[in-house]
């Protein structure tokens, strides 16, 4: 009995296991759809304000996505 009773033990910290992973995985999926996201609007805002001085686009877009200057000073120069 108790030999069953670790088999079916066993099967489920495999699954457990495998749930984990397997979210782990969709997580960083999805957080490198959104930094590609992220980088696409970034070029494709900095292109449509061509005419603008690229202080004023970074603080510009430092405001609407909260993020860095430095970041965002990455991502356009990448």
């Amino acid at each position: 009995m108790q030999d069953f009773i670790d088999s079916i033990d066993q099967k489920k910290t495999r699954k457990i296991i495998l749930l984990k992973q397997l979210l782990t995985f969709l997580k960083m999926k999805r957080s490198k759809e959104l930094v590609e996201k992220r980088k696409d609007f970034v070029n494709d805002y900095v292109k449509r304000n061509q005419d603008k001085q690229m202080k004023v686009i970074v603080t510009e877009l430092t405001e609407m996505l909260f993020l860095s200057e430095r970041t965002i000073y990455n991502i356009i120069q990448e």
